[in-house]
């Protein structure tokens, strides 16, 4: 080789190794000083973010039961690949064969799943195999158990590098008690149109929780595993909204009012039951029928949106007007409303649907009695020269107040004014049996709520609080709508009036009662648009308050267009506000004999009580506000008695050997006492223990059963 050639192959050297040391300083000076922007970007590029979904909050009761929770489900996957290679490696060893353990997999999976049987779910697993599938799903929806009880199987239960087993973690919404209360809960559906429904819509902002970031690196065959990161993001759960819904009231509701729609082939009807004191509402039902599947459902609630003409049931605002217009007003004066029962008012003819004490009873009676021409004859005589006084004060009475609920959909209530396009002669008359103006339901009971309440009106309100985990973040008290409607004489002689209503009037069925009722009924008819009230629809109302001494709860029934034969609200939705008012009241007041409470002033006073746990018994006397002392006394079971100085307790010992005297006792006190000194309980009935299968004081051996017969009369 020449110089020239030998210059030529020295250019070459030279050239690839300043190269070589070009790329080897290029190395030190990356690993020195871009090692941190290299190690961020094979992370970015070997790393994939996945969004960690937020669990929703829950709906809770009264009580805390679920009304609506979210529960984790998962998704079963397998990757064949995966367990292909970790299982040739150990078959070369001698551990296991593949077939072997595809059998055993397919054994377990027939067994807990039994979608298929074994040789079904072999020859898919093979199938899968076969075509290489990274991805095969086994099987979904599966409750956390389900998922630890799988995740056991053969080759699952090996780590998830060799067993191949892919999990993935979704959340569903689930209804425990079903159907119950399902509109007041509601849904949220969200897309395009977003519908937010019920109390999942109206609180949505709380219960929906906040998506956390999860990074995960791509391992051999696709895979990803969570990695621990910076850029991690953990997800926020949503918060729980504590509700003011009682299940077992809510129960009592749904059933008793479905019953009765069904027994008198009404179209539609509902149910509210609030809290005199709180103006919670313990339970709300709105049914109609569904002439695709011939049930009753709750697909709209229209105890807060449908506005109807109320009727009889106004008819206690038109009479708080009048006594509010006049301190000299007189409910014992007589008032002639005519032998026929039907009179004139500027040319239409007015009915009662039965004559009162000849056609001229006092003003009491026709109230009792729900006259019709008494109530538009007296809003006449009074209000005549001046109609929009009668507006004024009935806008007084907060009747039409905006209620401001929280649920989505609440109607406008609708009284309209003397400047009103619709104003006409017959306004007054009308109106003032409740027609010609728009209430919703919970309205109307809002209204007898204040009544029952001396006055004092409560807004409703289906939430009492929210939590984010244990911590409350926020609470919503009982909230004054007015502190006094009208003066106190006047709301007492309505309270008056309406416990007359019960005891000699439309609603006398409701006497029968352990306890005492106050309220209203009404029959309207549904108006038709232009055809009026031609077609004979009606809605038939009971809106009350119970006990009338000291009002615990408030409720209206209201049942549109029966078909049964009766449409009286006496006759249909009395029964309804009897049944529930008597399971309510066996089942949430407790029953002290009578010493807490009378059912009517002239009924006799009980001064001792039947057996009670001294806790409730606390709890009860706080909430009646009433004074107990010496309550300090070492036992759980206790007897209330009374003297000159008011109510105290003695204490009860209990022998663990002996039957002690049930009787008196509520039901829910009877089968804890019952099971807790190891027997068994049986009961049959509604109210307090009027009977017991074996005697006081006798020996019983245990694991016997002891039956009780239930009822409300009077402790033996």
């Amino acid at each position: 080789m020449d110089k020239s050639g030998l210059w030529r192959v020295f250019l070459i050297y030279f050239a690839f190794l300043l190269f070589a040391l070009f790329v080897i300083g290029k190395i030190v000076y990356i690993q020195i000083y871009e090692k941190e922007d290299l190690q961020e970007f094979i992370e970015k590029n070997e790393q994939k973010k996945f969004v960690v979904m937020a669990a929703r909050g829950n709906v809770l009761s009264k009580d805390d039961s679920p009304l609506a929770i979210t529960i984790p489900t998962y998704d079963i996957f397998f990757d064949t690949q995966v367990a292909q290679d970790s299982v040739k490696y150990k078959e070369e060893k001698g551990k296991f064969a593949l077939d072997d353990e595809y059998k055993k997999l397919a054994d377990s999976l027939a067994v807990m799943l039994g979608k298929y049987d074994s040789k079904t779910y072999l020859r898919e697993l093979k199938k899968a195999k076969a075509q290489k599938n990274r991805y095969y799903k086994i099987a979904g929806k599966l409750t956390l158990d389900e998922y630890r009880r799988i995740s056991k199987f053969p080759i699952f239960k090996l780590n998830k590098f060799e067993g191949g087993f892919i999990a993935e973690k979704r959340y569903t919404r689930e209804l425990p008690y079903g159907t119950l209360a399902k509109r007041t809960i509601g849904y949220v559906r969200e897309g395009k149109d977003s519908i937010y429904v019920g109390l999942e819509g109206a609180y949505n902002k709380y219960l929906t929780g906040v998506d956390g970031v999860e990074y995960r690196r791509r391992i051999n065959g696709g895979t990803y595993i969570p990695v621990e990161s910076s850029y991690n993001i953990p997800a926020k759960d949503g918060c729980d909204i504590c509700t003011t819904i009682d299940v077992d009231v809510q129960d009592i509701v749904e059933k008793s009012l479905a019953q009765c729609l069904a027994e008198n082939k009404a179209e539609q009807g509902c149910v509210i039951i609030m809290d005199v004191k709180t103006g919670y509402i313990e339970a709300i039902s709105s049914l109609k029928y569904d002439e695709k599947t011939g049930e009753y459902d709750e697909k709209y609630n229209f105890a807060i949106a449908e506005l109807v003409e109320p009727g009889s049931t106004f008819k206690a605002a038109t009479m708080l007007a009048l006594l509010e217009n006049d301190p000299n007003f007189d409910v014992n004066r007589v008032i002639n409303t005519g032998a026929a029962g039907v009179k004139y008012f500027h040319g239409h003819a007015l009915k009662d649907s039965h004559v009162v004490n000849k056609g001229n009873p006092t003003i009491r009676q026709a109230f009792e009695h729900s006259s019709n021409i008494a109530m538009a004859q007296l809003v006449e005589e009074a209000f005549i020269d001046n109609p929009q006084r009668f507006i004024d004060l009935l806008y007084k009475s907060c009747i039409n107040v905006p209620l401001n609920l929280s649920l989505k959909g609440g109607g406008k209530a609708y009284i309209k004014t003397t400047d009103s396009r619709s104003w006409s002669k017959l306004s007054l008359p009308w109106m003032a049996m409740g027609y010609e103006l728009q209430l919703t339901p919970l309205h109307i009971l809002t209204f007898y709520n204040a009544i029952a309440n001396d006055g004092v009106m409560m807004k409703p309100q289906f939430v009492r609080e929210i939590r984010d985990g244990k911590d409350v973040i926020e609470t919503f008290p009982p909230v004054v709508i007015s502190d006094s409607i009208a003066s106190p004489k006047n709301i007492r002689m309505i309270q008056e009036l309406l416990r007359g209503v019960v005891k000699e009037g439309t609603a006398k069925s409701l006497n029968d009662l352990s306890f005492s009722v106050a309220g209203k009924t009404g029959t309207a008819q549904i108006a038709q648009g232009k055809s009026g009230y031609a077609n004979k629809r009606y809605t038939a109302t009971f809106v009350g308050f119970f006990p009338y001494e000291n009002p615990k709860y408030s409720c209206i029934v209201m049942v549109s267009n029966p078909k049964g034969g009766a449409y009286y609200g006496s006759m249909v939705s009395a029964p309804v506000f009897k049944e529930v008012a008597k399971r309510v009241y066996a089942n949430k007041i407790p029953d002290t004999d009578n010493v807490f409470m009378q059912s009517d002033p002239d009924c006799e006073v009980y001064t001792e009580t039947s057996m009670a746990y001294l806790d409730d018994v606390d709890k009860y006397c706080d909430l009646m506000n009433i004074d107990l002392y010496d309550t300090d006394i070492g036992t759980e079971w206790v007897k209330v008695k009374r003297n000159i100085n008011g109510y105290y307790v003695e204490p009860v010992n209990v022998n663990y050997s002996l039957v002690p005297d049930f009787t008196g006792m509520n039901v829910t006190d009877a089968v804890f006492l019952i099971e807790s000194l190891g027997w068994k309980a049986q009961f049959e009935g509604h109210g307090r223990v009027l009977k017991q299968s074996v005697e006081p004081d006798e020996e019983l051996e245990k694991g016997k059963t002891i039956k009780l017969v239930l009822g409300y009369g009077k402790k033996r």
